[in-house]
């Protein structure tokens, strides 16, 4: 049976929570909206029980899942991230790669690009956090593989411009006011992230048409010195008083502690924050040392409390926790509405990559949906069109 009609819900669109409403499926796409109590012939019913309809969650930063790294670049890795993101109700994700040799990021590339399993998560694109990140704010990052852009060791990125949607660059790079013009003319959005900049670097790539700080307050610089006594802006401060930027919050409570994040939130609000999980190979495992990357970008990471750090280097290595319990976290200890954190969740994130077809309950928008309770755990989710959860 090709339609599917969810009753009894009340559908989140376009950052509201409405009344009682109907949702119509077919052949995998939202075809209609109706009344509570409306019914539609030939059509198999699925009873939301008043729960809230939301588009699935959408996480624009993601190194991996179920012990696998998108650097893997196999099918085994590839499902294994799709499945984790899609039990924790992330319907659209886009698989981050981590810094490694052109050679090896090519590998991942080449992967992704011919890489489909319609039976679990979709990937939009492939965001590129490195090689082009500050050597003194590499976090997990291998600094000896960290490169200055120029015309060619960043010509491999046009070879991908299909599969390549996003990408975070340190704006006190020399050339990071020229790769973010590259990028943007070439539909590619750019992040700002993992620097030692100042205010007058990062107006350069601002200006220059970068839209958001990565993982903000997690290797985003502050306000410093450099000859001169004067006091400039870092990165962390920029990206919260530019209206244009977005900024990935991982609201973890420990990437980013809770009070911390009330102060973002009452600076950029629910339209300028997007949720990310920036989540390793680890996250959906037991506590224990795993490792981070492959190849030369190999490390060791621990799991344990909750959240994964860095031995060698005393501090996190990236998050475990999906964005679907962000999302929780914030509604339970934060005070934020579930209006606000689904929109940081869905949303903000879906603008921010131009997503035209997915982020939120329309007609003509893709059949990707998660039945949520009032303290949004997720009762049930609905991808393509099927009931999978």
């Amino acid at each position: 049976m090709n339609k599917l009609l969810i009753k009894n819900v009340r559908p989140f669109i376009g950052g509201r929570i409405e009344n009682l409403s109907s949702i119509l499926i077919e052949n995998g796409e939202i075809t209609a909206i109706l009344n509570a109590g409306e019914s539609v012939e030939n059509a198999e019913i699925f009873d939301g029980r008043g729960n809230i309809a939301a588009s699935g969650y959408i996480d624009i930063h993601t190194h991996g899942g179920y012990g696998h790294d998108v650097m893997e670049a196999t099918e085994e890795a590839l499902y294994s991230i799709s499945r984790f993101h899609l039990d924790n109700g992330v319907t659209t994700y886009v698989p981050t790669t981590l810094t490694a040799s052109i050679p090896d990021t090519r590998k991942t590339l080449d992967f992704l690009l011919h890489y489909n399993d319609p039976n679990v998560a979709r990937r939009y694109g492939s965001h590129l956090e490195g090689p082009y990140l500050s050597p003194k704010a590499a976090g997990a990052h291998p600094p000896h593989l960290l490169l200055d852009p120029d015309e060619n060791n960043s010509s491999f990125i046009w070879d991908y411009n299909c599969v390549v949607s996003r990408i975070t660059v340190a704006p006190n790079l020399s050339g990071a006011g020229w790769l973010t013009k590259e990028c943007v003319e070439n539909g590619i959005q750019v992040s700002a992230g993992h620097d030692n900049a100042i205010d007058d670097e990062i107006d350069v790539m601002f200006d220059s048409g970068a839209t958001s700080v990565t993982h903000m307050y997690n290797c985003t610089s502050r306000p410093s010195r450099r000859e001169t006594p004067k006091k400039h802006l870092g990165l962390t401060e920029m990206g919260l008083i530019d209206d244009r930027i977005t900024c990935e919050i991982i609201a973890d409570d420990r990437h980013v502690p809770n009070r911390l994040f009330k102060m973002i939130f009452k600076l950029k609000g629910a339209d300028k924050i997007a949720l990310v999980s920036d989540s390793l190979s680890v996250a959906g495992m037991e506590a224990g040392d795993y490792f981070l990357g492959s190849g030369d970008s190999k490390q060791v990471i621990r799991v344990e409390d909750g959240v994964a750090t860095l031995p060698s280097e005393n501090t996190y290595a990236g998050s475990v926790t999906p964005i679907s319990l962000m999302a929780k976290n914030l509604v339970k200890n934060v005070g934020i509405s579930i209006e606000d954190a689904l929109t940081m969740a869905i949303l903000t994130p879906a603008k921010l990559m131009n997503m035209t077809d997915r982020g939120d309950i329309r007609v003509g928008y893709l059949a990707d949906i998660n039945i949520l309770d009032n303290d949004l755990n997720i009762v049930n989710t609905v991808f393509n069109g099927k009931i999978v959860k």
